[in-house]
């Protein structure tokens, strides 16, 4: 399956400002399918410290 990753700034409660990461599905043939799929991947996984994979705020 095809991920891809998305940066947002953010602050990690061990480390500082960081550019914080998560991994959501790519949208692919069936289009509406893996759209839903990423919606619900976004709305569910925090992005996350690059260092210890803290989420950040």
């Amino acid at each position: 399956m095809a991920t891809e990753t998305q940066r947002r700034r953010g602050r990690c409660p061990r480390h500082g400002t960081v550019e914080a990461t998560r991994d959501v599905p790519a949208v692919t043939f069936p289009w509406l399918y893996h759209w839903v799929r990423r919606t619900m991947a976004e709305r569910r996984e925090p992005f996350r410290c690059p260092e210890c994979g803290a989420p950040v705020d």
